[in-house]
């Protein structure tokens, strides 16, 4: 791969999850206890050897700010290039406001012009991978396309699962021939993982056309009205993946953390994935304590039962709760005799004594930072 030649912009959209998402960037969300859901495209592209990226953002930033920081932990923390957050430039928008990919891109652009690098890759969506982005641009380079799309083929999902995604039909030789953005009745399951490579002369041409016509969305405003003029191409990702889009999405996949095919799919494949780290002690277990299949981080205090969970760092579990299937992030207190099933709880919620919540695994029960029950 020819690395001092790519960079990468990474779109941190404003998509919401409430109330999880409502002092936070999606990609900011906590995944599989310690990790953010931007760890994963960030390492894969560090790990690839892309030293520019640059992470342009839309609103609640801050969270994504402090977790990325200097970009250290990816080895990224550089004097030329490195991580760079972009705060989004309302100057630079026709309408002073963001109401698309493109207006982010658009509030980028000095950023893209000052970048020497040939080739960009592009991530507009809120997934989590383990891609070799490596061989993806060297798949783009050999096949001389204008736009390669990675993709997964989706098969065995069912339609609702598949009209959250954008959908590619592909020709026998891998070049898009149709795309459908969010379809009620999909015709394919070639689902787009939201990942595009071309050159950043491409990008930047358009960019300034879409701008300067109004065009909002890169992919309706861009890719389909483009699509008989440019050759674009899938690359098909035969790993885990999935979009983080709803609730019903964030609880399933944190879930499937558990799953040891997964993890392993995740975490040993060719990119290692890096996080901010924090230096805390270890998880403390009393003896009256059952935790089993669950992800515990560091710094928790576990005295009751934990059983099919995934828990940020700093929980504190009294003696007598009961907690399943459930998602508990950073510094939540849970007293003595609650009762949880299948819930979601953001950052430092506090459940008093004997309180008993239960949600579905379908429809998972959310609570929002700082609340006490």
């Amino acid at each position: 791969m020819r690395r001092d030649d790519t960079m990468g912009i990474i779109l941190a959209n404003n998509d919401r999850i409430p109330p999880i998402t409502d002092i936070r960037a999606n990609l900011a969300l906590p995944i599989a206890g310690r990790y953010r859901i931007i760890d994963f495209v960030i390492s894969c592209m560090a790990g690839a050897g892309i030293t520019n990226i640059g992470v342009a953002t839309e609103s609640n930033y801050s969270s994504l700010m402090d977790h990325i920081k200097s970009g250290k932990p990816w080895d990224l923390d550089r004097k030329n290039w490195g991580l760079n957050i972009l705060p989004p430039n309302v100057e630079k928008m026709t309408s002073g406001t963001i109401k698309g990919d493109i207006d982010m891109l658009s509030g980028i652009s000095d950023f893209l012009q000052r970048s020497p690098q040939t080739y960009v890759i592009l991530s507009l969506g809120n997934s989590i991978y383990n891609v070799d982005f490596a061989e993806l641009i060297e798949k783009h380079i050999e096949s001389q396309a204008d736009i390669t799309v990675l993709y997964k083929d989706m098969k065995g999902n069912d339609e609702r699962e598949l009209s959250r995604f954008t959908m590619l039909e592909l020709a026998d030789d891998n070049r898009v021939v149709d795309i459908e953005v969010k379809p009620y009745y999909p015709k394919t399951t070639m689902a787009s993982m939201d990942i595009y490579v071309m050159e950043k002369a491409l990008l930047e041409s358009i960019i300034d056309e879409c701008s300067a016509r109004g065009d909002r969305d890169f992919v309706k405003d861009a890719l389909v009205k483009k699509m008989s003029g440019l050759m674009i191409y899938g690359y098909e990702y035969t790993g885990y993946t999935d979009k983080i889009d709803t609730l019903a999405s964030y609880y399933r996949n944190n879930m499937n953390f558990l799953n040891k095919e997964i993890r392993e799919d995740l975490f040993t494949r060719k990119c290692q994935i890096y996080t901010k780290t924090k230096d805390q002690s270890p998880t403390k277990y009393g003896d009256s304590a059952v935790v089993k299949n669950s992800f515990v981080s560091d710094g928790c205090t576990i005295e009751g039962t934990v059983i099919n969970c995934i828990l940020s760092r700093g929980v504190k579990v009294a003696k007598g709760a009961v907690i399943e299937n459930s998602i508990i992030m950073q510094d939540s207190v849970i007293e003595e005799d609650v009762e949880l099933s299948h819930v979601v709880f953001d950052k430092e919620v506090h459940i008093t004594k004997g309180r008993k919540l239960i949600g579905q695994d379908s429809y998972p029960l959310a609570i929002s930072k700082g609340k006490k029950i």
